[in-house]
């Protein structure tokens, strides 16, 4: 699932080059809906990942969507684990 994972940042990252070069508007918007899927197939094997590993939900649960300052929070959630 980590190769899946990657896989799709991986395809997100090509998109956004490809799109921030791309002069024709219909095929900047084929690949803007391509990116889309990639975001969902990112976040479905991101999550699969958090319900399978303990540390990891752990951490994201005390990151993600929490006001303040990222790295803060980041050092905070690394404390919880473990």
């Amino acid at each position: 699932m980590l190769t899946s994972l990657t896989e799709e940042a991986e395809t997100i990252c090509w998109y956004e080059q490809r799109m921030s070069l791309e002069k024709d508007k219909a095929a900047k918007a084929i690949m803007q809906n391509a990116q889309k899927e990639a975001f969902k197939h990112f976040c479905l094997d991101l999550e699969f990942l958090f319900r399978k590993k303990k540390d990891w939900r752990i951490v994201a649960q005390n990151i993600l969507f929490k006001p303040g300052d990222i790295t803060k929070n980041g050092e905070k959630a690394e404390k919880k684990v473990d």
